[in-house]
């Protein structure tokens, strides 16, 4: 089921499709795979939750943080902001982090 266009995935999504491959297009690349390597939940709270996704691109991609477009079959084409946190003999490591008020939080109201 691909998400609709304007809508962001929501944390389930993202951790449905740990190692799977996305086509990731940025700053200084274009149509690489990128390996969801890892989903790391740090809050969640009636309030907000907050998470981490980590991609891995091949070792030669740029370490440039930037605005990438992602795309898969089940989430569709998706931008994110990722930073370049490590890199080893498998590939670039890039990480986008979350911070969201959950649905009805804000001010109170539902």
């Amino acid at each position: 089921m691909t998400v609709e266009s304007g809508q962001a995935p929501t944390k389930e999504q993202f951790f449905r499709q740990a190692d799977r491959t996305f086509r990731a297009s940025g700053p200084g690349l274009a149509d690489v795979d990128a390996l969801l390597v890892e989903c790391r939940e740090m809050v969640d709270s009636e309030l907000q939750e907050t998470f981490s996704l980590v991609f891995r691109v091949p070792a030669d991609v740029p370490a440039v943080q930037g605005t990438y477009q992602l795309e898969n079959e089940e989430l569709g084409a998706v931008d994110l902001f990722l930073v370049p946190i490590r890199s080893d003999e498998q590939g670039l490591y890039l990480e986008a982090l979350f911070n969201r008020l959950k649905q009805g939080a804000a001010g109170g109201h539902s």
